[in-house]
């Protein structure tokens, strides 16, 4: 089953730009890059030349560098379609597998660039790094792609009113408590299923988590069996070991030495955080101590984890009846689950750069503070975003970011309703505070967008 991603509106802005470069979609393996290029390619081309370069025999067509009108030539006799620029897009799927079909891209830019030119591949930050050698500089252009947002699941499912009602909420609505339950009940059960595209095509036909079971099982094999192609034999067993293990941290500050209980040394644990992070099956969120563009990153201190998908996590974990049976996410696994999705949602909210996610942090002598996430907003807003239940006043750390940022906002995100509450710090100063439930996480940056014109 093929349904919307977010990603099309990105894919139909690159394609309509003058001044185009080839594209590059980056992304996990499983997260759809392939299904939703050629559904974009399919609906908006009059053809689509897709051309896998897992096989062999296309392989073959990039033996060597060869002038573009060749490669036009030789791909209209393989695939039997005129190449027309305007009407058709070349679309090199697991592009990692030939640096030639790579270096190509260079030359579709500088000689042909009104050919549309898309390319996708898995592991290719690790691929390049191994092999030595690089897409051509300021001749392609990127796309990131994560799993599906809860706004995605609700298309896969057809709940087109409930999505339809999320994408009209605005910074005053006011949500009725039935619906917002209703909408909290969606939420958790997206969180149950994860956002892997497969898993939630599977939910989607016969709504049972058993069915998403030999899925996830199937993803995670397959990504401990990609080890071996981007890690010599003696790193495999600590790349194996992160991701089996890095769904208990989750939320938690990554310390590399003796990671999960292991033996094995700092060097050899941050070598493999590097590799996973590079392949986009982890992220790490570095912390900050300011509260001013620019967000200078504290690589000393330790970075805190988000896996790739919630969905992998409930799986490895089983926590699939600690989420069903509770109506405060932040109550499962000591608000780690909590803190995942949020940062997983925030992560795919921005397909044009691969972002850092940042965290604040204030050490003093006897008491630490922290904020969960910093959001950039415009140009000069460093806006707190802390992922918390329970009453305004007990927001301590948020407190503290509020008496030394010089700034008037900050989000909170929780399984309550949507409100926007004035609060003081303990000097006096005032600051809105905006409580967004789960559900409209990704609709952060208009509901933001809304409150801004008020002050101006």
């Amino acid at each position: 089953m093929l349904f919307q991603r977010n990603v099309n509106k990105f894919l139909l802005d690159w394609k309509k730009k003058e001044n185009r470069k080839p594209l590059v979609v980056k992304g996990a393996r499983q997260v759809g890059k392939t299904f939703a290029i050629k559904a974009f390619a399919e609906k908006e081309f009059k053809s689509c030349i897709y051309i896998n370069l897992d096989k062999s025999d296309n392989l073959s067509l990039f033996d060597r560098i060869s002038p573009i009108q060749e490669v036009i030539q030789m791909v209209e006799l393989k695939y039997n379609q005129r190449v027309t620029a305007g009407d058709t897009i070349i679309f090199f799927d697991e592009i990692q597998n030939s640096p030639v079909a790579m270096s190509q891209l260079r030359y579709f830019y500088e000689e042909m660039p009104s050919l549309h030119i898309i390319a996708a591949g898995s592991l290719l930050e690790i691929k390049m790094k191994r092999e030595g050698f690089s897409f051509p500089v300021g001749r392609v252009e990127y796309c990131y792609m994560f799993p599906v947002t809860f706004d995605e699941f609700l298309t896969a499912l057809n709940e087109n009113e409930l999505s339809a009602y999320i994408e009209n909420i605005t910074i005053n609505s006011q949500i009725p408590d039935g619906i917002h339950e209703m909408l909290m009940k969606r939420f958790r059960e997206y969180v149950l299923v994860g956002g892997m595209p497969e898993a939630v095509a599977q939910y989607s036909i016969r709504k049972s988590f058993l069915d998403v079971d030999p899925v996830y099982e199937s993803i995670l094999t397959g990504f401990k069996n990609d080890v071996y192609k981007y890690a010599r034999d003696a790193k495999t067993k600590y790349l194996q070991y992160v991701i089996e293990h890095a769904s208990r941290y989750v939320g938690l500050p990554v310390k590399y030495e003796r990671f999960g209980g292991s033996s094995f040394k700092s060097r050899e644990m941050s070598d493999a955080f590097d590799t996973l992070e590079k392949s986009m099956i982890i992220n790490r969120v570095y912390p900050v101590s300011t509260n001013k563009i620019p967000l200078m990153h504290n690589l000393k201190k330790s970075p805190k984890l988000v896996f790739l998908d919630v969905g992998l996590i409930n799986y490895q974990m089983g926590f699939r009846t600690d989420i069903m049976n509770v109506e405060d996410l932040n109550a499962v696994f000591n608000g780690q689950i909590s803190e995942q999705i949020v940062g997983q949602t925030l992560l795919a909210l921005n397909h044009s750069t691969n972002q850092r996610l940042a965290f604040w942090y204030r050490e003093r002598k006897g008491s630490t503070s922290e904020i969960d996430y910093l959001i950039v907003y415009g140009n000069n807003k460093v806006i707190p975003l802390e992922v918390k239940s329970g009453k305004t006043g007990k927001l301590k750390s948020l407190h503290v970011f509020m008496e030394e940022g010089g700034n008037d906002i900050a989000v909170r995100v929780h399984s309550g309703n949507l409100c926007v509450d004035a609060l003081y710090t303990s000097s006096g100063n005032e600051f809105t505070l905006i409580s967004v439930p789960f559900y409209l996480l990704h609709r952060i940056k208009e509901l933001l967008d809304g409150y801004f014109p008020q002050k101006m």
